[in-house]
């Protein structure tokens, strides 16, 4: 077994927890940062950072103690890196941040003799100290015993990295923060590929709406009519994964209603709580078979296959949508979705 470095900065909060996961085959190991740079209060209520390393000059409360760095320990590099990027995946399910789907910390094969060079400003610069490495190692923890979850949440980072803004931007109180069009065909493909890669996490957990001509989707169209007998499918998976089906789902509206908005059908919903923040909230409160739906609507008929003339006019809240959804799903079939919050 070897040890690899991963230059993520551990807080006392999310060390606990780490100190009580338990991973077959592999392990994680939490070794006293090199650098001398970061600390905390014992209470962990303050964190300090010393850009050239603390030295005994400094003046500073008695009762700081040093972090700590998160180690893999592992068989080879691979596998090392596989279980870095499960974390990656989870520390981006805890809070969806753009910034960190490409620009991730790196792997690195420990040797104590180099431990020197990280006291040094550019090897510093490589430590990271981020929010949620331990929800991240929880993620992990649950996901590398799966496939199936495996590959579904690293479906869900390939959609973060196409094209995705922060749950923050989606917050009603500011209304409509992004424009519905953009004129680059490079924007129109990585947000359909987006959609298409959300919608396979949906996929991967078994959760997609199944009907077909012989056993149509709805007995009308215009009114949202369900078939019983799809419904009641997607109702059982749900249940099977335990998630319950009579959750709801706020699908954002935001500004003028979008070409692709008004393509959409049946047109699903209730008006959500908090339009009351002005003309450009919409939002609407759906069904988790509806919001299944409604993403299923976007990739087969918008974003999938050849590119349809409709494909140019997909929205940034369309792509968020079928993310959130995604992401809502994973947790909730992780049965992660209240430690998230917590």
């Amino acid at each position: 077994m070897k040890k690899f470095r991963t230059h993520l900065i551990v807080d006392l909060k999310d060390s606990t927890i780490i100190e009580n996961l338990i991973f077959e085959y592999m392990e994680l190991l939490l070794l006293t940062e090199s650098s001398n740079s970061f600390f905390s209060s014992k209470d962990g209520m303050r964190q300090s950072f010393y850009t050239y390393g603390k030295s005994t000059e400094d003046i500073t409360p008695n009762d700081d103690i040093p972090l700590n760095e998160l180690i893999i320990i592992a068989d080879n590099e691979e596998k090392a890196e596989d279980l870095l990027s499960l974390i990656h995946c989870g520390i981006l399910l805890a809070y969806p941040e753009p910034g960190l789907t490409n620009n991730f910390t790196f792997l690195k094969e420990y040797k104590e003799s180099e431990n020197e060079w990280y006291k040094e400003k550019p090897f510093i610069k490589h430590y990271q100290k981020i929010e949620n490495i331990g929800f991240g190692c929880i993620v992990a923890n649950k996901a590398i015993k799966s496939k199936q979850l495996c590959y579904a949440i690293e479906k869900y980072k390939v959609s973060l990295d196409l094209n995705s803004f922060t749950p923050h931007s989606a917050n009603p109180r500011y209304g409509q923060v992004f424009e519905h069009y953009d004129v680059k065909h490079n924007y129109h493909t990585r947000g359909a590929f987006a959609i298409i890669s959300a919608f396979s996490v949906i996929e991967e957990l078994e959760l997609e709406i199944r009907s077909s001509n012989k056993n149509p989707r709805f007995l009308n169209t215009e009114t949202g009519e369900w078939n019983p007998k799809v419904l009641e499918n997607i109702e059982k998976r749900l249940e099977k994964s335990e998630i319950d089906s009579k959750l709801t789902f706020d699908w954002i509206y935001r500004g003028n209603p979008t070409r692709i908005e008004q393509d959409i059908k049946p047109f699903f919903g209730f008006d959500s709580e908090w339009v009351k923040y002005g003309a450009e909230v919409r939002d609407k409160t759906l069904t988790i078979p509806e919001a299944i739906h409604n993403v299923s609507y976007l990739r087969n008929f918008i974003a999938a296959h050849k590119f349809r003339e409709l494909t140019q006019y997909i929205s940034p809240y369309d792509i968020f949508n079928t993310q959130t959804l995604a992401r809502l799903l994973i947790l909730r079939k992780m049965k992660l979705w209240e430690t998230m919050l917590e």
